[in-house]
């Protein structure tokens, strides 16, 4: 089964450095674009099914995925944003003077942070692997869009490349680029 996992379009948290968590924030006009590029870029393959995170920037981007493709949107909980707790709203810099000690496990040891309120990575997984695995039951051998988030992307590249969650930091996840994977047994 293919999966092609999409990070949503461009939001103002985005440019600004900011935990944007599970806020509802919509598309800047360069996240649009990008979302209708990419949506002309996916008319090259044969897509059997459109899923979403229900958070807004991933649904508008699923929106002109599935406008432009023929394609229903299927929303699914498990692909929504990492829960950020206290982080959410807050930028980067701010994080890293506020929590310092936090940061500086983020940054080095990711999978090893534990903060309240907030998801750790291990529990991301877990409940990223539930959607796929629902996916992969119904779709199996077919090619589905998820339209989510960096954490999601993430967790799901390392997990399927057999490296440990604590490499989060060097994977590069773009706006609106899509991440291929194949995915030959349930998980």
């Amino acid at each position: 089964m293919k999966f092609l996992l999409i990070r949503h379009g461009e939001i103002p948290s985005n440019v600004n450095k900011v935990y944007a968590g599970r806020s509802d924030e919509s598309l800047t006009e360069k996240g649009i674009q990008q979302a209708e590029k990419l949506a002309a870029a996916l008319k090259s393959y044969t897509i059997q099914a459109l899923y979403s995170s229900p958070i807004k920037r991933a649904f508008q981007t699923a929106e002109i995925i599935g406008h432009s493709n023929g394609l229903r949107i299927q929303v699914n909980d498990a692909f929504r944003e990492m829960e950020m707790g206290p982080w959410e709203g807050l930028s980067e810099e701010e994080v890293a003077l506020t929590y310092m000690k936090e940061w500086k496990i983020w940054m080095n040891r990711p999978a090893e942070l534990n903060l309240s309120g907030r998801e750790t990575l291990d529990q991301l997984l877990k409940r990223v692997l539930q959607g796929v695995k629902d996916i992969y039951q119904t779709w199996n051998g077919k090619t589905v869009v998820v339209v989510t988030h960096v954490a999601i992307i993430r967790v799901l590249l390392l997990w399927h490349s057999n490296h440990t969650l604590n490499l989060y930091k060097i994977i590069h996840v773009p706006n609106a680029e899509v991440f291929e994977l194949e995915i030959n047994s349930c998980p």
